[in-house]
């Protein structure tokens, strides 16, 4: 017995050791993982400032315009590497390296508006109507980057936040960014080098990889040599297109990032690697970023006690037809927002209560709406449940009281047991009304169009003009530069978790002789900041060919209408465009059958057959 006491006593203790040893080569192996993820970062840093100071020399020298413009594609493309991280770790100081060169606001705050700095603004100067004042502009802004690059050098004990699990999603979402920016010209609007630059974000996201293939090689070899060869594919594809407008940008996505970006989430979850803590717009497990389950709508939705549930949608569905929550009882939600008309109302605007008076903005369908965090034309509301409120008590619109409509609807007796059953634990009260006809806009997806099939993998899906549509939507037409993909709207990629919105200088009627631009000043009239004026949430463009008419007032009938308006640079090909116009172009010079060919593309996002699961 004593024997066999200590033979346990032996094993237990072995075990321990074995555990501990373990744990320790797992210790070592994370933070090793840090360490080089931390070196890497430093040496990208240093070779960036390095690039910056020889551009700001050659500046000082005042070369060529030519010869600023190469200095500068090589910061650019020095950049383009370390972004794959400092995009993820440093959102806030990457703001001041590489946002638009249009003005801009913090947090809000109306009155400290933030001039163009960074990389795109010393773009702007560098391509458009070049003279020697510029040289001192240059350098300012090279010396406000470098000023950043040191605060980011310097930041201490930074190797801990470079944890296996976030530096892994660092990667993805440098991935994902990608195709939805990065080869569309939105960082590189007017110099188009978006290809090279896309090319050094691979080179970025495989020398990270690398850092990784221990743990990976240890769980499945042939995962590790899967993923090197897809990206190497992906590389050689991007290296060899040199000609922006010609890139094609959908075999890039379908044949090369998709199987990556696939093979991608596997190993990482093969291999044992966690996910990011906290709430994500983003659902890790998706296998593609055009799965339609990439996005989590309960990212946009209250608290997960107000979540999407089947009985909320019945019940929602019931009250948003209903108009027993309206001042005269004679108007419901979709009254407006018509099912059979993609949830929109086919008017340039809506009627008052009145049936009279013309309210002041076009109405949008809700398909795909719970996937904001911006609700009306002049983003004032943040989740649908406020959204709902504003409506249902403007006095015309709706006229209502979601307090009033509490005591109706308690004397139903339908309504009563509906209410039960999608809210068990609550009594009617104004939120969980608004909750419900919330929960059921919420299911109306629209993320399985034709285009969404042929990406997946059906190739029969699409034509030889809808894929040309496509490749100049992503490309020479920068309409992908605003309508982000895969929801075709304003939520920016790759996190998803703001709203934009532009301002294009759009007419008040079709006369052009003269222009006048349209007085409605949208998000200014929320948030009193100069930069606003005339700013307007980017809507979404899927069932585009069912919600004419088209802009925030509906002055254009057709599709054509809106791309000529596009095409001739906004309200600047007007002359009327505001000082704050948003969009980056005079003109985009696009054919009559490169126009007719995006069309025929964005016809190919209809879909409203909204079967997704939610819950």
């Amino acid at each position: 017995t004593l024997i066999a006491l200590l033979m346990i006593k032996k094993t237990v203790l072995v075990l321990i050791i074995c555990g501990a040893i373990i744990s320790l080569q797992y210790m070592r192996a994370t933070a090793s993982t840090n360490v080089e993820v931390k070196g890497f970062y430093l040496k990208q840093i240093e070779t960036l400032k390095a690039a910056i100071e020889n551009f700001r020399t050659a500046v000082d020298q005042k070369l060529s315009n030519k010869d600023l413009q190469t200095q500068f594609s090589i910061c650019r493309i020095s950049y383009k590497k370390l972004a794959v991280l400092t995009d993820y770790f440093n959102q806030y100081e990457t703001r001041f390296i590489n946002s638009p060169a249009i003005s801009r606001i913090e947090s809000e705050v109306a009155d400290r508006i933030i001039p163009p700095s960074g990389f795109q603004a010393i773009e702007d100067i560098l391509f458009n109507n070049w003279d020697d004042n510029n040289y001192k502009k240059i350098s300012s802004l090279l010396n406000d980057i470098l000023q950043i690059l040191h605060r980011l050098e310097k930041e201490p004990d930074m190797e801990y936040k470079f944890k296996d699990e976030l530096v892994w999603d660092a990667i993805r979402s440098a991935t994902f960014q990608l195709i939805t920016s990065g080869i569309t010209g939105l960082d590189s609007p007017t110099a188009n080098y978006s290809l090279a630059e896309g090319a050094a974000t691979i080179n970025g996201i495989q020398q990270l990889l690398n850092f990784f293939k221990p743990v990976v090689e240890e769980k499945n070899a042939t995962a590790w040599q899967q993923l090197t060869q897809l990206i190497n594919k992906a590389k050689a594809y991007i290296n060899r297109r040199k000609s922006f407008n010609e890139f094609d940008r959908l075999t890039f996505i379908t044949d090369y990032v998709n199987p990556f970006y696939k093979c991608l989430v596997q190993t990482r979850i093969n291999s044992g690697i966690d996910i990011p803590s906290g709430t994500s717009a983003i659902n890790y497990n998706a296998t593609s970023p055009f799965d339609e389950d990439a996005l989590s709508i309960n990212f946009y939705s209250p608290p997960e006690e107000y979540w999407v549930t089947p009985e909320r949608i019945l019940l929602g569905k019931k009250l948003f037809s209903d108009p027993i929550l309206s001042g005269n009882k004679t108007r419901s939600c979709a009254s407006c927002h018509q099912p059979e008309k993609a949830f929109t109302d086919g008017l340039p605007k809506p009627f008052a209560l009145d049936n009279k008076t013309v309210l002041t903005r076009n109405t949008p369908t809700l398909y795909n709406a719970g996937f904001q965090t911006s609700q009306f034309f002049d983003s004032r509301a943040d989740i649908l449940e406020n959204q709902l409120g504003e409506v249902v008590h403007n006095i015309q619109e709706m006229s209502g009281s979601l307090h009033k409509s509490v005591a109706d609807l308690k004397k139903d007796v339908l309504y009563k047991q509906l209410f039960d059953r999608a809210y068990p634990k609550e009594p009617i009260n104004n939120f969980i009304i608004a909750n419900a006809i919330s929960s059921y806009i919420r299911s109306l997806h629209s993320l399985n169009a034709r285009f969404d099939q042929y990406i997946r993998g059906d190739k029969k899906q699409l034509n030889a003009a809808e894929k040309k549509g496509f490749n100049l939507f992503m490309g020479k037409a920068k309409c992908a530069t605003c309508h982000f993909i895969p929801l075709f709207n304003g939520a920016v990629p790759p996190l998803y978790t703001t709203t934009e919105s532009e301002v294009l200088g759009v007419p008040k009627t079709k006369n052009k002789n003269p222009a006048q631009l349209d007085d409605d000043l949208g998000k200014y009239l929320f948030i009193k900041s100069d930069v606003y004026k005339h700013s307007f949430k980017t809507p979404t463009l899927r069932n585009i060919e069912l919600t004419a008419p088209y802009m925030h007032n509906g002055v254009f009938d057709t599709l054509e209408e809106v791309m000529e308006f596009y095409n001739n640079g906004g309200g600047k090909g007007l002359h009327i465009a505001p000082e704050n116009q948003t969009l980056p172009f005079d003109q985009l010079d696009l054919s009559k059958k490169e126009i007719r060919e995006i069309i025929a593309f964005m016809k190919t996002l209809t879909d409203t057959t909204t079967t997704k699961n939610l819950y």
